[in-house]
């Protein structure tokens, strides 16, 4: 993102260069072009590689924003020059030249030794490796066997069947041995210490990483009675947030490289306040300049909506405000969330067991003017995700909603071509759900409801009922994301979607 790019683009243009696009990206590259031209005509001695190298230098300096770019001059053969200002890099040495890219899990699947390019310096690139200063190459624990589909007919099937296996491996090694023994976390000791004189939560996330920060905000406040409060990375970082001593922001991304997350990292560091990330890529951006890290432990997720990813999210988040609630006193040993997170792989390879009938039930809604999502509590969260999950994979329109406020504008929309996809566990507003689906099925609205195994009052108003395992209020959230991922699988498939690569979305939103 060029910030100034009018500015200079107005600068040349007065200056004769011709422009053949509206982009900020060929702004720049006129830029270094104009720059060449200019130091090549005062120093006619110097060689085309010292020409372009002070062509980049000076652009840099004329240059606001935040950036990443790759530079070849034709007159130059076999080079590439790059520079990064704040936007991710990351490389990597082949036998026979380099790889490039913004993000680490598009070399994982050729190298896992992987150089993050710094801030400011320019390197090059060859068939000979990287030239530039202070390159330091990393080990990443990803194994390159892990990017193939392994008989699945897509990356994102395989991923939602990788989920039990994934929030297992998330949970290895932390799980206390009794409900009220410290979880294990790295840094132990700093961990306790942070989350002892903690006074202020800021959960900061884009997509569907804010959903898990929604969901979380129960869980703390509810489990470890904190104020928190859940914001859009792209809109904290515009705002003014309060820092007061004892505040604590916690970002959370799937890449690690999210342009407004890591943004809204910054903006705290730079505050003087506690920082603290969750990602799945170990070693990027967002999880280097983050003061402590829970890594999620989800490995390669190579379709680009998100799913296990978002499932250890959850994990991570419902362990971290547990442990939290013990370290200040207020989650005893009654509540069953502990031994909930433990049954967690078990209780989701038995909703997996259901599969075909999610998928099956989501092929039926290719026809549906729009589906809606609703639910309360932890549930409203996971139906805002359903959503995103249903417009990602299907381009349909789909839109989440807290139960209560259907009466309140959304149900408007309700007539046989809308189909309702409600999340009802039986918990404490299970009642108040019942009531919000007589009121649908009155208007002809379609149900399908996701409740708990042998609800048999929520099947008498609903068109579709599925049970899930019934558990503790801290894994419900967890377990009910599921069915949703097959819901939007199914209806996409059966409308013959690229469901690995949703048109007009990226893996890694590593601009602004």
């Amino acid at each position: 993102i060029i910030e100034n790019y009018a500015q200079i683009k107005a600068k040349l243009i007065t200056l004769g260069v011709h422009f053949s696009s509206q982009t900020d990206t060929e702004v720049f590259a006129q830029l270094i072009e104009f720059h060449r031209k200019e130091v090549a005509g005062r120093k006619p001695a110097d060689s085309a590689e010292e020409v372009l190298i002070a062509a980049l230098k000076i652009a840099m300096t004329e240059v606001d924003g935040h950036y990443a770019i790759l530079v070849m001059d034709k007159s130059i053969e076999g080079k590439i020059y790059g520079i990064q200002n704040g936007a991710p890099l990351v490389a990597s040495k082949l036998k026979d030249g380099c790889l490039i890219a913004s993000d680490i899990q598009a070399i994982v699947p050729y190298h896992n030794e992987v150089c993050f390019l710094p801030k400011g310096e320019i390197f090059i690139a060859s068939a000979d490796g990287l030239v530039g200063h202070e390159l330091k190459y990393e080990k990443i624990d990803w194994a390159a066997d892990k990017v193939e589909k392994d008989g699945y007919e897509s990356f994102m099937l395989k991923e939602i069947f990788q989920q039990p296996l994934v929030v297992a491996d998330t949970l290895s090694g932390r799980l206390p041995a009794t409900p009220m023994a410290p979880f294990i976390w790295d840094h132990q000791k700093a961990h306790e210490v942070l989350w002892k004189n903690v006074k202020r939560l800021y959960l900061v996330a884009c997509g569907t990483s804010s959903h898990a920060a929604m969901t979380a905000k129960y869980f703390f406040e509810t489990w470890a009675r904190l104020d928190v409060q859940v914001d859009i990375a792209s809109e904290f970082r515009y705002r003014r947030p309060v820092f007061e001593p004892g505040t604590v922001v916690g970002v959370i991304s799937q890449s690690g490289e999210t342009a407004d997350t890591l943004a809204a990292l910054r903006l705290a560091n730079e505050a003087g306040v506690s920082t603290f990330s969750i990602c799945n890529v170990p070693n990027s951006t967002i999880s280097r300049e983050s003061g402590f890290q829970y890594p999620t432990k989800a490995g390669p997720e190579i379709g680009v909506a998100s799913t296990k990813a978002f499932t250890a999210q959850l994990t991570v988040l419902c362990a971290l405000a547990l442990d939290v609630g013990r370290l200040r006193g207020i989650v005893g040993k009654a509540d069953d969330s502990f031994q909930a997170l433990a049954r967690l792989p078990h209780d989701l390879n038995r909703i997996l067991d259901q599969s075909d009938v999610f998928m099956r039930i989501g092929a039926k809604l290719k026809d549906q003017r729009i589906i809606l999502f609703v639910g309360r509590g932890t549930m409203f969260p996971i139906a805002l995700e359903g959503a995103l999950k249903f417009k990602e994979l299907t381009y349909l329109p789909s839109e989440g909603f807290a139960a209560g406020e259907l009466k309140h504008g959304p149900i408007a929309y309700i007539d046989p071509q809308v189909s309702i996809v409600t999340l009802a566990p039986k918990d404490e507003w299970y009642s108040k759900t019942i009531s919000n689906l007589e009121e649908i099925r009155a208007r002809g609205g379609h149900i399908i409801a996701i409740g708990t195994e042998g609800d048999t009052e929520i099947e008498k108003v609903a068109d579709e009922f599925v049970g899930l395992p019934a558990s503790a209020w801290g894994t419900q959230p967890i377990l009910s994301v599921i069915p949703l991922q097959l819901l939007a699988y199914g209806c996409a498939k059966a409308l013959g979607r690229n469901i690995d690569k949703p048109r007009n979305l990226a893996k890694s939103v590593t601009v602004e």
